[in-house]
């Protein structure tokens, strides 16, 4: 299983790279800014929470600490830099869709952009997506992507191996303690040696640490929400995926909850089995009964998806109103599932 890992947080998503020998995550600092835990995502049926230990602003890097060690595939790091002229291939995910693996070439290996040196290359198809490896001919990391290049459509930054080499023997010299590099002066300052007032202890400017991170506390409706999952049985933390949406798995299904501010709607969609590619008249005829006898909740096809749906606005949302028809969307769409593969031939996700 590929070292790619998406993440997730209370106001966006990201990629990482996870080091086994290292037991970190690697991803941008401004990925996971603000937050003291992190959702790691290996694949749709692994998560957990991984807790911020390095923050590092000047490169945009953090480390995040798994709870429990990742089963995934190592990658070999590059012995010898690539050269000019190289082939290249990016390693890249959004959230909740497939691997990429972009080719390119190696344009520079020592372009200076705000006094960090990074290889320039073109293995990239729209925007760069941050975080991701970047792998030389022969397949060995060879830097992690950071940013693309202002102006142009095909050309992108990654941060070197050797850099990242250094800054984790830096980071291992504290022993496991979390720590952050200031932003000013660039030294690493380490917890147990940190002012706890939140100021560089070398040159006395506002230094964030990991310990000084509060854990995000939803507010409104959001609280609404989480409250309804931990009442509905879920882990609201292990569910966050980015601004007001969360994703529950109950069963084989998985259920997206969105908040829509502007129109002032939940939805709560549950992504069942995939229609076959000939379905059977019998299915939607089913599919159509169960609408005309649900109350509360409705089927829906995208695609070859079917979605089972629930709406309600948020002047109605509270815990004693929406928790029930939360709880049987929970419960149906687990069991939908079932009936639509075994009786009526539709495919598993």
């Amino acid at each position: 299983m590929t070292p790619l890992v998406q993440l997730a947080t209370p106001f966006s998503t990201g990629t990482g790279l996870y080091l086994a020998d290292h037991q970190l995550v690697i991803t941008n600092e401004h990925v996971v800014r603000s937050n003291s835990t992190v959702v790691v995502e290996v694949d749709a049926y692994s998560e957990q929470l991984a807790e911020v230990v390095y923050l590092d602003a000047y490169y945009d890097l953090a480390f995040l600490r798994p709870r429990v060690a990742l089963e995934v595939t190592s990658l070999a790091w590059t012995s010898t830099p690539p050269q000019i002229g190289d082939a290249v291939t990016s390693l890249a995910q959004y959230m909740g869709e497939p691997l990429r693996e972009l080719s390119g070439e190696l344009l520079d290996d020592k372009l200076m952009h705000h006094g960090i040196q990074y290889l320039l290359h073109t293995a990239r198809e729209g925007d760069t997506v941050v975080g991701g490896a970047l792998l030389d001919a022969e397949g060995a990391l060879a830097g992690i992507n950071m940013m693309n290049v202002r102006g142009s459509s095909t050309e992108s930054l990654a941060l070197p191996t050797q850099t990242l080499e250094q800054i984790l023997a830096a980071f291992g010299r504290g022993e496991g303690k979390p720590a952050a590099r200031c932003f000013h002066c660039r030294e690493i300052t380490f917890e147990l040696a940190a002012n706890p007032k939140g100021f560089c202890p070398n040159c006395g400017q506002p230094l964030v640490l990991p310990s000084l991170i509060e854990e995000v506390t939803p507010i409104g409706v959001e609280a609404t929400v989480e409250e309804i999952l931990v009442a509905a049985g879920h882990d609201p933390r292990l569910a966050r995926r980015g601004p007001n949406l969360w994703r529950i798995r109950q069963g084989s299904a998985t259920i997206q909850v969105t908040y829509h501010e502007d129109s002032g709607l939940i939805t709560g969609d549950a992504y069942l089995c995939r229609l076959p590619e000939l379905p059977s008249p019998d299915l939607f005829a089913f599919l159509l009964r169960e609408n005309d006898r649900l109350r509360q909740l409705t089927f829906s096809t995208y695609g070859r998806d079917i979605i089972l749906s629930l709406l309600i606005y948020d002047r109605y949302l509270s815990l004693a109103t929406a928790l029930p028809r939360f709880e049987e969307l929970f419960e149906q769409a687990d069991a939908y599932d079932d009936v639509l593969v075994e009786t009526y031939g539709a495919l598993w996700r």
